[in-house]
């Protein structure tokens, strides 16, 4: 491909399964063999070795998981207290919300005085203020299962029930081990893990979804249904679904959504949906809103956040996120109108395309993207430069963002859209060669 540096291509070729394809034409590669060998060559040595540095990032990710489990047991064995001052954790905002939904009082759930009351009688004090919740009612759903449990059992239930599913999914989805491997050990799945939020169990069935599409419509609308309760990590399902005229699948899923709301309507009561229109949006809305950087923002990988980093107003802020959720789903429509597409590379671009969005994404929610990278790597025979940039984001951005107050993670993103529509067999979506290197 031409451009101002010469002949270069934004994607190197595959090592052996492209070789194949060159040398017989008519043969279809096998797909399902690769490696994690790293392609380094004269162009990325340098990037190489400060990716390198920058894992110090990603390795100190671990030190949460660690001290995650030391409670854990600390709190199994010699029944020591969970609390907020020993760890940063939103399992103090799922817990009470479990507690509490299946009693009289769910609709106050929504209050926020009323709620970090409630939580503070149950953990002591030093919870922080932005620990509230503001989920939609069917989300309450997940918090159910701790009903049986005290808060240091509670943790361990979470933490299992965030994760372990996981690895059933993808499988389900077809990838091979050394992918969910990378996918669950990287700097989005740990971060998630850590901080007991959604992002890995939501970022696994999405991908599950997403490959199930074209052999059981059916079975990726039940699963596209059951990502609502996080609505906004699957908000692309109905766009794919709609696009490959799959209107059972789309019925599936309307379906699940609904049965999911009459559930937590029977186990709530009517009374907290007004309840979460009135008080649980109004939460929602000044959290998304808040001056950048405050805590929870500098680990943001939204469109919005990155124009609020860059300082627009929130009016700016939302047109960009506007333009960028309707630029993300007319491509994903594109893309999913193809037959002929890879489905591993297709469902890698909406990964990334759902990221883009939805103004409510942070650095777990990139699970997804962390193990769609690391297969399509794998099939290439090794992963390049932005590979490991884009695995390790999640473990980078925060920093940046820390230090430079400017949220660029949306670009990051972008880029893994890119090279996923470029992917050998991929879907044939036009992107630029917009670096000096092959990358």
């Amino acid at each position: 491909m031409e451009t101002s540096f010469g002949h270069v291509s934004l994607i190197r070729p595959a090592r052996g399964v492209d070789k194949q394809r060159s040398k017989e034409p008519g043969v279809e590669p096998d797909r399902t063999h690769g490696s994690f060998r790293p392609v380094i060559d004269r162009w990325t040595v340098v990037p190489w070795f400060v990716l390198g540095l920058a894992a110090v990032t990603w390795l100190n990710l671990f030190r949460p998981v660690f001290h995650l489990a030391a409670v854990i047991a600390d709190s199994l064995a010699h029944g020591a207290p969970v609390t907020a001052r020993h760890l940063h954790s939103d399992f103090f905002a799922f817990w009470p919300a479990g507690h509490i939904a299946a009693t009289a009082e769910a609709a106050r759930i929504y209050d926020p005085a009323w709620f970090a009351a409630w939580s503070t009688a149950q953990f002591g004090p030093g919870l922080p203020s932005y620990m509230q919740y503001f989920y939609p009612p069917p989300s309450l759903l997940t918090t159910l299962p701790l009903l049986p449990f005290g808060p240091a059992a509670g943790l361990l239930a979470w933490t299992l029930l965030i994760s372990l599913p996981c690895i059933p999914l993808l499988r389900r989805a077809g990838a091979p081990w050394p992918v969910i491997a990378a996918g669950l050990l990287s700097a989005a799945s740990l971060t998630g893990i850590s901080i007991g939020e959604f992002g890995p169990i939501a970022g696994s069935a999405f991908i599950a979804a997403l490959m199930a599409v074209s052999r059981r419509p059916d079975v990726a609308g039940g699963l596209f249904g059951l990502i609502s309760l996080k609505p906004q990590a699957g908000l692309l399902g109905p766009v794919v679904l709609v696009a490959r005229g799959e209107w059972r699948g789309l019925a599936v899923g309307i379906a699940v959504t609904a049965a999911l709301a009459a559930a937590v309507t029977l186990v709530a009561g009517p009374a907290i949906w007004p309840a979460f229109l009135r008080q649980g949006m109004a939460v929602a809305h000044a959290h998304l809103i808040a001056p950048f950087p405050s805590v929870y923002e500098t680990s943001g990988v939204s469109v919005f956040w990155m124009a609020r980093s860059l300082g627009a107003p929130v009016g700016l802020a939302g047109l960009c996120q506007g333009v960028s959720a309707l630029a993300a789903s007319i491509w994903c429509w594109h893309a999913w109108r193809r037959k002929e597409a890879d489905p591993v590379a297709r469902a890698a671009l909406t990964v990334c395309l759902t990221l883009l969005v939805t103004p409510y994404a942070y650095a777990n929610d990139m699970t997804g993207l962390s193990v769609m990278v690391a297969w399509l790597a794998w099939r290439r025979g090794g992963p390049g430069v932005a590979d490991a940039l884009l695995w390790l984001w999640p473990a980078l951005g925060p920093v940046i963002a820390r230090v430079l107050h400017v949220e660029i993670a949306p670009l990051v993103i972008l880029l893994g859209a890119l090279r996923a529509a470029r992917a050998p067999g991929g879907i044939g979506t036009p992107a630029p060669a917009c670096y000096p290197a092959p990358i």
